[in-house]
């Protein structure tokens, strides 16, 4: 008697794919908009605002990134312009069964124009990869801001990451020159590699603000000053010619966010975007 053997192969899983660009202009004063492209699961919003800055607000449909998904995103302020970029909610990165989710950001700024990048946080469940870069491009005279965030699992949802990877970089350049770069890599066991008095402790929440414009090393007592005031929420500020940055560091996401839109408002000196408030 004959036996026939099947092989099973594993089946190969769908992966999210976006694309997202955006890049403003200037007509007769006012900030225009010049190209928008969207392309799978990424999209990018433009509401109506009363701010002459508009804004660009980030949504992804996947639902959440895992490992093999990849988002690409650019946004560009031509000369003169301003833009203002945000996520519809939190991004989540989930257990990843193998391999990374990477998420790369390009921003680009024209003479003397003005790009706020401001996501929302980005929570790493137990288990998740993810891969993320910030490269920023400026030109003469122009201003950005820019934050990121990360939270490791949900408190109040008595989540707890104890494995995952995390790698997580930074490129700002102006006018061809790199003036800022940093990374944070973490991988295997976090609660472990991350549990020192030199890493995160019982942080589950951290930020970090860029700023960078003409001047900038000037407000880093008005910086301080705001900081001072937080409650439930670390943070420090440091400043060189043109650029300051801040840290902040928190036991969960809620004390965190609390503290980035108190900071925010109050050194942007202009409204955040309403989904902030949601």
């Amino acid at each position: 008697m004959n036996q026939t053997t099947r092989i099973t192969a594993s089946p190969t899983l769908q992966r999210a794919r976006g694309c997202a660009e955006v890049t403003v202009g200037t007509r007769e004063g006012r900030t225009v908009l010049r190209r928008l492209y969207q392309q799978g699961c990424a999209k990018a919003l433009l509401p109506r605002t009363h701010s002459a800055k508009p804004e660009a607000v980030i949504v992804n449909t996947s639902g959440g990134l895992t490992g093999g998904d990849r988002l690409d995103y650019r946004f560009e302020a031509e000369a003169g312009a301003g833009l203002t970029v945000t996520t519809q909610a939190a991004e989540r990165v989930y257990r990843a069964s193998a391999g990374e989710a990477r998420v790369v950001t390009g921003l680009h700024l024209g003479a003397g124009a003005d790009l706020a990048w401001l996501p929302q946080e980005t929570i790493l469940f137990e288990g998740g990869a993810l891969r993320r870069t910030l490269d920023v491009e400026m030109a003469e005279g122009a201003r950005l801001t820019a934050i990121e965030s990360i939270v490791f699992g949900r408190a109040a949802m008595g989540e707890t990451v104890t494995h995952g990877a995390l790698n997580d970089q930074w490129r700002i350049r102006h006018e061809g020159r790199l003036i800022h770069a940093e990374a944070l890599r973490a991988t295997g066991d976090l609660a472990r590699s991350m549990a020192g008095r030199a890493t995160l402790r019982d942080t589950r929440a951290i930020a970090t603000l860029v700023h960078v414009e003409a001047g900038a090393e000037d407000r880093l007592d008005e910086a301080r000053g705001i900081i001072a005031q937080f409650e439930g929420t670390s943070a420090a500020a440091t400043a060189k010619p043109g650029l300051l940055i801040a840290r902040f560091a928190a036991p969960d996401a809620a004390p965190l966010r609390k503290a980035l839109i108190r900071f925010l408002m109050a050194f942007r000196r202009e409204t955040l975007p309403r989904v902030w408030s949601f």
